[in-house]
């Protein structure tokens, strides 16, 4: 790509971000004009990631992104994944639970009602980085295809993106009320605090199309406001020489699971891990590697096979080789 492409693109990318800008804070309603450059995972756990300052996005394992040089994928600490939708007073009160060392280290021992505040926040905070990446594009299809979405708003038809982004807000309002419960809202899948520093980090969420048996969960390509996603959220969360992995759902999304946690619930202890790793590589670019890390996984030509056979997810049967995940190498392991 010659410099003029990416001087286009920039300014693409530019204008998507002013079209992206909100006018209040999505979590207290407030009108303002500054907003917080929020990290997703906090940046106390992604400063143990890093070579040199530098950080990997999971998008570098498309290796042709580091061939643009407005689609860097590895960046320093401060612009690690960060998105710009709340207040600076949200973004120091309403994380304030989590987003410090011992809420990472003792979560296992801490009460239900820390528990709940932590992982609620942890799941707001996905919503909210997700909410962000389904805006930007949005407005970057609205940029480049503007008859397609003239006509979509002449005829009141929501695209696939906005549907996305009135779901992801619906999920905001309803973990908002978690802290008013008196029961506990979650069911953790998964508590572990590995005894080593892992070289990746996320805070996400996935929907299994497929289940272990390659029985199919539900249709992506099926727009009803009906069809609500079933989220599970996974957090690696590294800190200190340790890691902390979670994996949990609401309670009232497990009906519509309840084939995955099963057969999830199932597996040994390595299996699980395992598991996971290939769910983060089938369904998301959410993730932050080390660099080394990256130009490691870049080597094994089976996992990035796989990684770009689901990225676009535009076949979304290729999500049913979750089935499959022991054929993969498990890079969670300690080496």
């Amino acid at each position: 790509m010659n410099i003029n492409d990416n001087v286009l693109l920039s300014e693409l990318f530019k204008k998507v971000d002013q079209n992206s800008k909100l006018e209040y804070c999505l979590l207290c309603g407030r009108k303002i004009n500054s907003f917080c450059n929020s990290h997703v995972v906090p940046r106390f756990i992604l400063k143990y990631m890093t070579d040199e300052g530098m950080i990997s996005y999971g998008q570098a394992l498309n290796n042709n992104s580091e061939k643009i040089s407005v689609l860097k994928t590895t960046k320093g600490l401060n612009n690690a994944f960060t998105f710009r939708l709340i207040c600076e007073k949200c973004d120091k009160e309403k994380f304030a639970e989590y987003e410090q060392p011992e809420s990472i280290l003792n979560f296992s021992d801490l009460s239900f009602d820390k528990k709940n505040k932590i992982l609620t926040q942890m799941a707001i905070k996905t919503h909210l980085s997700h909410i962000s990446t389904k805006l930007k594009i949005f407005h970057l299809n609205s940029i480049v295809y503007p008859e397609e979405s003239q006509f979509l708003r002449e005829q009141k038809i929501p695209t696939a993106y906005e549907l996305d982004l009135m779901e992801h807000c619906d999920y905001l309002y309803k973990l908002n009320k978690n802290y008013k419960k008196t029961s506990f809202p979650f069911i953790i899948l998964y508590d572990k605090l590995l005894n080593y520093n892992m070289d990746l980090a996320t805070q996400t969420i996935i929907s299994y199309v497929y289940d272990l048996k390659g029985k199919q969960n539900y249709n992506p390509k099926d727009l009803s406001t009906s069809v609500i996603t079933r989220y599970f959220y996974l957090m690696i969360l590294p800190y200190n020489g340790k890691t902390r992995v979670l994996f949990y759902i609401e309670k009232n999304n497990v009906q519509y699971v309840k084939n995955i946690i099963e057969q999830f619930e199932e597996m040994s202890e390595s299996d699980k891990l395992h598991f996971l790793f290939i769910s983060l590589i089938i369904y998301n670019e959410q993730f932050y590697m080390r660099p080394s890390f990256k130009d490691r996984l870049l080597k094994d030509k089976k996992l990035i096979k796989l990684y770009k056979g689901t990225d676009s997810v535009l076949d979304f049967s290729r999500c049913s080789e979750i089935k499959n995940f022991k054929k993969y190498n498990n890079y969670l392991l300690k080496n």
